[in-house]
């Protein structure tokens, strides 16, 4: 956990410093300032090339900065992974196609002007299961017009631009990839309370409503894939950079929680130590990941390692932290929320896409020599 925070000090200075000083229950709750706070550090950089006015972080950077940030705010770790991984994605997609002028100022911008991008990708669901997602684009005269929802939809109320995965009609009948970028403040969008949980209420995760939302012929960008086989190149990115990202929120949130613990001065040697090995054995499985995705082409083996690490993960989250609750004690539950809010949110990992049960056959597949195929 130093390791991680140091590297977050480094990447965005002053945040961490900023948010240490505010409570638990203040930064989970909604309408806190953590993403402004974020957005002024240079947080919506964080994946942006520094060419582009970016921090340029890499992947181990960018897995250290997301594992401090849960230990401070579960909600903002999770919200701005949504924000990192679309970035990531996005700036994939742009410099292995012929892009723009317009694309890549849109990357710059989202540095220079602080943008905070939502994702309206569904997440977790690859090839056709994408396109039936109940966003679609129809074209138009001048451009598309975008419909469907997105819930729950984190940033949903800070974010500048919407990047929405569509369902384009394709000239032979069938159905095309796009990727909608949307500003905010588009006529025809509109948000619906959503989250009813008090737990990572601060990730402003409600439902983003589009109605026959305008979008220009400039900002439907359609990378040359052929859905419906199973997954393609950008959503292999943005799958490996989501489960990267959202599993160093809850790594860091456990890590809070078992730091707690070792604090107390409670428990046998034995267990103290469990405590320690169980949020670096979760660390590590991440960075190992991140070094990996660092050095190759993102492709079926970096994929294949990330859904493994995060099931990995998961069940090191949970045991961690049951041993942590317990080594702190009933009176410590009693006196605090912070205790119960971080057993939760130790939970929510298994929350997040694809569920174990939809991809164990496909993990048991590729480790047979099969394409991974991610449903």
């Amino acid at each position: 956990m130093d390791l991680a925070r140091q590297t977050c000090d480094k990447a965005l200075p002053a945040l961490a410093e900023q948010l240490e000083h505010r409570s638990l229950a203040e930064l989970e709750s909604p309408g806190n300032n953590a993403l402004e706070l974020f957005r002024a550090a240079g947080g919506p950089g964080l994946l942006v090339p520094g060419t582009y006015g970016g921090v340029g972080a890499s992947a181990l950077e960018a897995v250290r900065v997301t594992r401090a940030l849960g230990a401070l705010s579960p909600s903002l770790a999770v919200a701005t992974a949504m924000h990192n991984f679309s970035v990531a994605s996005l700036v994939a997609l742009v410099a292995s196609a012929d892009a723009s002028g317009l694309e890549w100022m849109l990357i710059e911008a989202i540095a220079k002007d602080g943008l905070l991008v939502a994702s309206g990708f569904a997440e977790g669901r690859a090839g056709a299961k994408v396109l039936d997602s109940a966003v679609t684009a129809t074209a138009v005269a001048d451009g598309f017009l975008v419909n469907g929802s997105k819930k729950p939809c984190s940033l949903s109320r800070s974010m500048s631009l919407l990047t929405a995965g569509v369902a384009l009609p394709g000239a032979d009948g069938g159905s095309e990839l796009g990727v909608a970028l949307v500003p905010a403040d588009s006529p025809g969008i509109t948000r619906r309370p959503f989250w009813g949980s008090p737990f990572l209420a601060g990730a402003e995760s409600d439902e983003i409503v589009l109605e026959n939302v305008h979008v220009p012929p400039e900002l439907m960008l359609r990378p040359q894939v052929e859905l419906g086989t199973g997954l393609d190149t950008l959503q292999t990115v943005g799958f490996v950079w989501f489960e990267l990202l959202v599993t160093s929120a809850y790594t860091g949130a456990v890590g809070r929680l078992a730091q707690s613990a070792l604090s107390s001065g409670r428990g046998s040697t034995t267990d103290r130590a469990s405590l320690v090995t169980g949020v670096e054995a979760a660390a590590g499985l991440v960075e190992n990941v991140a070094r990996t995705v660092d050095a190759h082409v993102i492709g079926n083996p970096e994929l294949a390692a990330a859904l493994t690490a995060r099931y990995a993960v998961q069940e090191l989250l949970v045991g961690t932290a049951d041993l942590a609750a317990e080594l702190l004690g009933g009176l410590a539950f009693a006196a605090s929320p912070d205790t119960g809010h971080l057993l939760a949110v130790s939970r929510a990992l298994a929350f997040h896409p694809p569920s174990r049960t939809a991809t164990a056959q496909a993990l048991l597949d590729h480790h047979a020599g099969e394409p991974l195929r991610v449903q």
